[in-house]
């Protein structure tokens, strides 16, 4: 078997940082391990995973909310063969539809990413959803995973994203940027980034330059 290339710098994206800043240094391992190698197999940071149902859901907003488009995605999806993606994929969309997320009226963007650096480590913001809202940006994550992401985690993830975004001289407020957790319907928002996790980041980036190579 063909081992993957290994990146010649440290990459991961805002969600998985946000989750590496809860975890103390020898369970980071496990999150570079999935970063380092994202073809071995189904992570927990990686929405291709998902990305059946996450197409679904761009492609309803981008219909102006036609609830058909919803049905037709919930079809789409029985067409998956491995069972277990399959019926989390279908989980997803339908917490998605009985959540408040189809009332509002998005209109999604290009999906740009961007990235930035601490040291050697590559941060790049690889968001569910760029979209409009009555003319401001909006900069969405969703989470997927059965359980509930945590009221910290979530604060982690939006302040990552706005350090990504001010690194990139980009005007998108903070409170433009939301996590949407679909197993409990909560959206999560922040008003500020808080200098400690200006510092942790900065920290942590030492951490994962450490790490990376023994991975």
């Amino acid at each position: 078997m063909r081992m993957a290339t290994k990146p010649s710098a440290p990459r991961l994206t805002v969600k998985a940082l946000a989750a590496m800043l809860q975890m103390p240094a020898y369970e980071q391992s496990r999150v570079l391990y999935d970063q380092k190698y994202p073809k071995q197999q189904p992570q927990s940071f990686r929405t291709p995973y998902y990305q059946k149902t996450l197409s679904g859901i761009r492609d309803y907003y981008r219909s102006g909310g036609n609830p058909h488009v919803l049905r037709s995605a919930q079809n789409d999806l029985q067409s998956i063969g491995n069972e277990t993606r399959r019926a989390n994929n279908l989980r997803v969309l339908e917490n998605f539809m009985k959540s408040s997320q189809p009332k509002r009226i998005l209109a999604p963007q290009p999906n740009r990413r961007y990235s930035a650096t601490i040291g050697t480590v590559e941060v790049r913001l690889s968001p569910d959803l760029q979209a409009l809202e009555k003319g401001a940006a909006r900069i969405i994550y969703f989470n997927c995973r059965v359980a509930p992401i945590t009221d910290e985690i979530a604060a982690l993830t939006i302040e990552i994203a706005s350090w990504v975004l001010v690194q990139n001289q980009l005007q998108i407020a903070v409170d433009q940027i939301e996590v949407v957790d679909l197993a409990t319907g909560k959206v999560h928002r922040r008003k500020t980034v808080r200098p400690a996790t200006i510092k942790a980041i900065r920290n942590n980036g030492r951490i994962i330059e450490a790490l990376w190579s023994t991975v």
